[in-house]
């Protein structure tokens, strides 16, 4: 047995000791720098999910991705929504703007895309829009089985890149991944909430179209609607003399747009006065004023509604007249009186109203003059003190005998605007106020000029 000299023996332990401490330096060094970059992944992930946006998420990865990797280029590959194409979002470094509707025109981007796998290139030598990059890391996004874009690092400089680098950045990829599908979520949820809203807007709107407001609310807190007793109201009908007759000179369509333009014009009328639609059967309209919130001027209102609509139908038939085209007469009629109103229906809902009030008012409209405002006696003691009035006497009504009936020509000369009786000047307003002055009803004269006339006229 050959023994080496005690010195040469104690140098070769001595350098063996030295190797064994450089090589465990070296491996304490780049398993710290390791788990520094471990650390700045765990950092951006907790970043990335403070954000349910995708845009904030993708600047806060374009801020700290240069803690874990030194690259050139940095950008991510994702799917546009709009159209389906793959679009380039530049974190770092030229601006790349392209769209790809094809992953083959990708290069290794379309690769993994393809794939759903992780690419190191050291000597790039494929096209693509990182064809002038030698090193490159492609990472996939993938999220619930699904390849959701990539991330992509790039530098000039050939064999850049090793495979802890790869792992560092599919780290990073799984936390993005995850993030990016959040943002998608919540995004799809955004859209949909937006769509829920815009659906029960309509389904509001339409529900506001049919009843009052405060009813409308009512019914949706408690599912039904107490009738409510009114001890005082006005209704008012109108009708067109010879409708059936001189329809039958129209063509359906004709008859239902003429139809449609006139009730149009009449909305907008019982609207500036306060008035609630009801409905509207074949060529009668209907409304009402002091429902459903009581007011003490529902009588006037009515009345000046009415000067409104036969003003409206004039014109219309002068108009007419002058195209040589035939046009209905209207009779309008109005009693006030008390009444009971509610909510009919379960599936198809209708605001009424019910009571003798209402059979009268008809009665006023049906026995009539053609062309004027005939109104009841209780009417007229309501109005008496701002519009002309002229009396009928007893007139005959189906099936309510002899009664009182009388017509309004107009607002009385001291209260009108003008030489036609049409428009309440100031002494009107206040004396309107003076009997309801909690109202907000607004009658004032630039109001009623606007609110009263008609489009097109």
């Amino acid at each position: 047995m050959t023994f080496l000299p005690v010195s040469i023996g104690s140098r070769l332990e001595q350098q063996d000791y030295q190797q064994l401490l450089f090589l465990s330096r070296r491996l304490l060094a780049e398993a710290q720098a390791l788990s520094s970059r471990i650390a700045a992944v765990n950092e951006i992930a907790i970043a990335i999910n403070r954000s349910l946006k995708l845009d904030e998420i993708l600047r806060v990865v374009s801020k700290q991705a240069k803690w874990l990797l030194d690259f050139e280029h940095c950008s991510v590959c994702l799917r546009d929504t709009t159209n389906g194409s793959w679009r380039i979002v530049t974190l770092f470094g030229s601006t790349v703007e392209v769209k790809f509707s094809d992953t083959t025109q990708m290069g290794v981007v379309g690769m993994s895309l393809k794939t759903g796998q992780a690419r190191l290139i050291h000597e790039n030598s494929t096209s693509g829009f990182l064809s002038q990059y030698q090193s490159q890391i492609i990472i996939p996004l993938e999220c619930d089985h699904r390849v959701l874009g990539t991330i992509n690092f790039a530098t000039s400089a050939p064999k850049t890149y090793t495979q802890e680098d790869l792992r560092i950045g599919y780290l990073l990829g799984v936390q993005l991944s995850a993030a990016i599908r959040n943002a998608e979520r919540f995004e799809e949820l955004n859209r949909l909430y937006l769509e829920l809203e815009k659906e029960k807007r309509k389904t509001e709107e339409l529900l506001l179209n049919i009843l009052p407001i405060d009813i409308a609310s009512e019914l949706k807190q408690t599912g039904a609607v107490k009738p409510v007793y009114y001890e005082s109201a006005s209704v008012l009908f109108t009708d067109f003399k010879n409708f059936t007759k001189l329809s039958e000179q129209l063509t359906p369509q004709e008859l239902v747009d003429e139809l449609d333009y006139c009730f149009s014009c009449f909305d907008q009328f019982i609207e500036a006065h306060n008035l609630e639609k009801l409905k509207t059967i074949g060529d009668s309209y209907m409304c009402v004023g002091g429902i459903p919130n009581h007011n003490k001027t529902h009588a006037i209102d009515a009345v000046l509604a009415a000067i409104n609509i036969r003003t409206f139908m004039e014109w219309r038939k002068k108009e007419k007249a002058f195209l040589n085209q035939p046009y209905w007469d209207i009779r309008i009629g109005i009693h006030s009186g008390p009444l009971l109103a509610g909510v009919i229906g379960r599936k198809k809902f209708a605001y009424d109203v019910w009571g003798d009030t209402v059979n009268t008012a008809s009665r006023m409209e049906s026995s009539g003059l053609t062309g004027s405002i005939n109104i009841s006696l209780s009417t007229f003691e309501l109005i008496k003190d701002f519009f002309i009035v002229e009396s009928r006497g007893k007139v005959n009504a189906k099936n309510k005998g002899e009664i009182d009936m009388y017509i309004v020509n107009g607002i009385k000369d001291s209260l009108a605007v003008d030489p036609t009786g049409l428009l309440p000047n100031k002494e009107f307003n206040q004396l309107y106020f003076a009997i309801q002055p909690e109202t907000d009803t607004l009658i004032e004269e630039d109001f009623i000029d606007q609110k009263t006339c008609c489009p097109n006229h």
